[in-house]
Formats: C-alpha cells, structure tokens, sequence
C-alpha cells in the first residue's frame, strides 16, 4: 500500500501561541465567544472552537491587548474537528498594525522551538513576514 504525503496549503509560516484566548463574534452577531488560539500567521489563525460556526462564515476576532483595541476580521477557512483556521481579510497594512502590537504586548514571549519545531510567537513583524514559505510536504 503506498502512502501520499498531504500538502500544507499555508501561504505563511505559523507561530505557536502560548495561552492566548481571544473573543469572536461571527458578523451580524452582538454575542461574542472566547476561544484559545493554538497558533498564528500573517495570513490568520487557528483556534479551538466550543460553539457551531461554519465555513465561509466572516468573523471579528478581538485580542486581549491591554494598551489599545485590536479587532481583526477574518474568513473561517477550515474546520477539523474542534479546531478551526480562519484567513485575515484586513489590508497588508491592518495585518502589519496587529503582528507591530501583539509583539509589543507580549514582550516577555521569547522566540524559542518547540518539541515539534514550530515556533512559540514572540517575533517581530519583519520576521513573521519574512517566514512566507513555499508549499511544502508535511513529514
């Protein structure tokens, strides 16, 4: 029996996030919902849903910034399982304000590697740019 090696379909290099959980609140909706994010990119996130949500729904994301508001909008791209990855669909320049103010918030987040070889998010935003990758094969 041959085995096929699936394609990581990222546009961008993720980066682990260590307990960060964020509201939501799918667009037309006032009721928000807080969830944990397992990881991000320039291009999005993803997290661990507890309520239904579906693909191709537009969402708000809200990070817990203490110095200033950040709202994201997104687009839910994928659903396994519990796990659910959302695309940004803000401007270059919206995504840039957001990687420049995540990194300022938490300056005490250390890049470093994981087990795994994922990265625990602490980058700077050129970094975190620069981590745009080719498509490649999952081990």
């Amino acid at each position: 029996m041959r085995r096929t090696r699936s394609i990581d379909k990222r546009d961008y290099g993720r980066l682990k996030t260590v307990n960060l959980k964020v509201d939501y609140r799918i667009k037309g909706s006032e009721t928000p919902t807080t969830v944990e994010v397992i990881n991000l990119s320039t291009g999005g996130l993803c997290f661990l849903r507890n309520t239904i949500i579906n693909k191709g729904e537009f969402i708000q994301v809200r990070f817990p910034f203490k110095t200033r508001k950040v709202i994201m909008n997104a687009q839910v791209v994928r659903i396994d399982g519990r796990e659910v990855g959302v695309k940004f669909t803000d401007s270059e320049k919206e995504i840039e304000r957001f990687i420049n103010a995540f990194n300022e918030e938490y300056p005490s987040i250390r890049t470093q590697e994981s087990a795994d070889g994922d990265r625990v998010f602490g980058e700077t935003y050129q970094r975190l740019k620069g981590m745009r990758t080719e498509k490649e094969p999952k081990p």
